[in-house]
């Protein structure tokens, strides 16, 4: 697999008439590579596979790749190191990641690789990424499994009193007791007036009475991750239950429609339509969705002003939310695999 996703980009190299490619993103990396640490970065020639490290990570690289890559450990900086295997490969022209190279970086590599051209270029590894393999798949299976298995052991704790950061804590815990590597990102408890801010960061607030408490939790396994959101009520539901069933009906009515070759930005436009007819969607201000794999957010974008095609193999989320500003809100989120005929939820 490894083999075949490089030539994949070996293939970019010769369309795009350069005859090398700096890949710095740490999760394109380890797609590439299997390299699970940080700091390195792969040089992918026209012939040759090199892994660009320090001291602290040649161990772990000759543990974890395989011998198409040859390991050069860094020693006086990467841009010394480079230089010297683009002329020794002959590659006059270096294709680096624009998104993921700072304006330090891109200065320091002009100043260094003297004769070479630097092409700048987005997500072209990132593209290959978004079709998921069965054991790519699997894996997202797993870390989904493990993030349920989680949501629902926290259900007792969700009750008047309790602080945001203690059920946090506890979530925390769950998901090491549950087989998570590490929580997939920041997991977001957002109780009461909390909860109408989408990206909530989590506080010492007690739970009130009656308040929805939004809980935005992944899991990590091998890796891959996954994306989980549940809303939970503290006492009586009140008015938010009506919230809850359009955000429901929102999200039913976008699944239904996804499989090959239908447009992200029309999943987007269905669930949107439900909230627009229940003059709602106002306070649904963020895309549907969003890629899920390496990275907690990577293509594809499910929004309106996507241009995406839907693949078989892809992995995204569909949560629709809304949020009244000082008040409350609510979300549900789950994650779809694109199938042949149509999709299913990790």
């Amino acid at each position: 697999m490894t083999q075949e996703r490089i030539q994949r980009l070996r293939e970019y190299l010769k369309t795009s008439n350069a005859g090398a490619y700096l890949v710095s993103l740490p999760a394109n990396i380890r797609y590439l590579s299997g390299f699970t640490g940080m700091d390195c970065r792969l040089l992918i020639t026209r012939r040759k596979n090199f892994f660009l490290g320090d001291f602290r990570y040649i161990t772990q690289a000759r543990q974890e790749l395989d011998p198409s890559f040859e390991i050069q450990q860094v020693d006086h900086g990467f841009g010394t190191c480079l230089y010297r295997l683009l002329g020794k490969t002959k590659s006059a022209g270096l294709c680096f990641e624009s998104k993921h190279t700072s304006v330090y970086a891109y200065n320091s590599l002009k100043n260094t690789l003297k004769g070479i051209r630097l092409l700048p270029v987005t997500d072209i590894i990132e593209q290959q990424r978004q079709v998921k393999t069965g054991t790519e798949i699997s894996a997202i299976r797993t870390a989904a499994a493990i993030t349920r298995k989680t949501l629902k052991a926290i259900q007792p704790l969700i009750r008047p009193g309790v602080t945001e950061y203690a059920v946090k804590n506890k979530l925390e815990e769950l998901l090491c007791r549950f087989g998570s590597e590490k929580p997939a990102f920041d997991i977001i408890v957002a109780s009461g007036p909390n909860a109408a801010m989408p990206h909530a960061q989590t506080t010492q607030r007690k739970i009130g009475k009656h308040d929805p408490v939004i809980i935005d939790i992944g899991a990590q396994w091998n890796g891959y991750k996954s994306d989980l959101t549940r809303t939970f009520f503290s006492g009586r539901i009140t008015k938010y239950i009506e919230y809850y069933k359009l955000i429901g009906n929102a999200q039913h009515r976008a699944i239904s429609l996804i499989k090959p070759g239908v447009n992200a930005a029309e999943i987007d436009a269905a669930a949107r339509q439900i909230l627009h007819t229940a003059r709602v969607e106002k306070y649904f201000g963020h895309a549907l969705g969003h890629g899920v794999g390496l990275e907690i957010h990577e293509g594809p974008s499910i929004s309106g002003a996507s241009r995406q095609q839907l693949c078989a193999g892809m992995v995204f989320t569909v949560e629709p939310g809304i949020y009244i500003p000082r008040d409350g809100g609510v979300r549900v989120e789950d994650m779809v695999v694109v199938t042949e005929k149509g999709c299913e939820i990790l």
